[in-house]
């Protein structure tokens, strides 16, 4: 039982959401752990705006992306390896938008997606999804998976998501998702708990979940409110057990040293939700001790983002037309591509995949580039913020894909696995 109410926003859309809590019958309530959908909210103004088409291209495409952290062609494992996004909010794929954009963006390989897990209803723009799999697929090289959740009901889809992934037998190795929130509680604390136990489940299946660590940067004022005072990092981003992907950008030009992005904040900071992760309490209290802390509240839980890549200018076809697109729902997907080589890589020397890859991560930091350059104290958060140091910090994490050292790194790991 449940009463319902109805919710329009400024533009006009309805919805209807219990607002009166749920009740189920005596018998069967221990048996309940989650209680999701028609409670949530729509995530909104996040997702990147319709835009005038240009055709204008980015700085960064496959190409520039592969080369700029020396990404080459790793020893095929003749496994099954398959990499995936989630989308939300309404957003689908256009499959001739991504096979014309591996045609003339790439080496012109076939890029396709290889199935559905729900349904990708065609809306009017697919910015979100057209930038996530124009990037995972031809960096990839492998199988492609889209989970699809044309709803609004965010938080609630991200229940959906966890028990479709832990729910089935075959899987992918390796997903990117692009979307998050630093509203303090934009979600419920029981969701946060499904979701981080869901992907807790993933990293022992095999599974290494990438996730945008946001566009907010130290999460001050966030794309769906403020925080009143208090910093705060991206949900489900801040998950333990997944790994958190940062924004960068060139310092000068397109080649060189990077910086932490300016575009926009990249989003990071610590958790309200999580203590710190065993496998970074050390680099976590080394950076506390050593950065100038912000004017400004904030937790002293799990620290995100973990990693970094290029996150601005990255060409985008959509409807045919291209055009340059930024946030670190560009650097998760293609930092997760990267994931996916790895796994090929240790799918030849174990017959495993990553899974859990953060603490391979941290105890191998020589496998990044460290970003020393740079802050998330950007836009309506600029008065307060993380800045970049070196080692791990709160803007950058423990920096951006050294591939050649990655691939070294994950070899000997995993050859102490078979």
């Amino acid at each position: 039982n449940g009463k319902f109410s109805t919710f329009t926003n400024s533009e006009g859309r309805k919805i209807y959401r219990l607002t009166s809590g749920v009740q189920v019958p005596e018998e069967v309530a221990e048996a309940i752990d989650t209680f999701s959908g028609f409670h949530g909210f729509p995530l909104m103004a996040t997702m990147p705006k319709a835009v005038e088409k240009v055709q204008e291209d980015g700085k960064v495409n496959p190409p520039k992306f592969r080369s700029n952290y020396g990404v080459t062609a790793v020893e095929q494992s003749g496994k099954q390896n398959i990499q995936a996004i989630a989308q939300f909010q309404g957003q689908y794929v256009n499959a001739s938008d991504l096979a014309a954009f591996c045609t003339k963006y790439d080496d012109g390989s076939e890029c396709k997606i290889a199935k559905y897990v729900g349904k990708n209803e065609d809306h009017p723009v697919g910015l979100e999804s057209m930038l996530d799999t124009e990037y995972i697929t031809p960096l990839g090289k492998q199988q492609t998976w889209v989970y699809s959740y044309p709803n609004f009901d965010f938080c609630s889809d991200l229940t959906t998501f966890g028990s479709n992934v832990t729910g089935s037998v075959v899987h992918p190795y390796t997903i990117s998702i692009s979307y998050g929130s630093q509203k303090i509680d934009f979600c419920s604390s029981s969701i946060i708990t499904r979701l981080s136990d869901d992907i807790t489940k993933m990293g022992t299946m095999g599974v290494t979940v990438m996730i945008s660590s946001g566009d907010d940067g130290s999460g001050g004022e966030t794309r769906q409110g403020s925080n009143d005072g208090k910093l705060s990092p991206s949900f489900p981003a801040s998950i333990p057990h997944a790994i958190a992907v940062g924004a960068t950008y060139w310092v000068s030009g397109t080649e060189g040293e990077e910086q932490a992005t300016t575009q926009f904040g990249s989003g990071g900071g610590f958790s309200y939700d999580f203590p710190v992760a065993d496998y970074q309490t050390d680099v976590v209290a080394e950076y506390l001790k050593t950065v100038k802390l912000p004017n400004a509240k904030y937790a002293n839980g799990r620290g995100s983002p973990d990693v970094s890549a290029l996150g601005e200018s990255f060409t985008v076809l959509v409807d045919g037309s291209a055009m340059p697109v930024g946030g670190t729902s560009a650097s998760s997907p293609s930092f997760a591509a990267l994931v996916t080589l790895l796994n090929e890589v240790c799918l030849k020397e174990s017959g495993k995949s990553l899974g859990y890859a953060n603490p391979l991560f941290y105890q191998n930091p020589d496998m990044f580039t460290d970003i020393v350059k740079g802050t998330n104290a950007i836009g309506d958060n600029e008065k307060a913020g993380w800045a970049c140091t070196k080692g791990w910090d709160a803007a950058t994490g423990l920096g951006v894909p050294n591939f050649p050292k990655m691939v070294a790194a994950v070899q000997k790991s995993c050859q102490g696995r078979k």
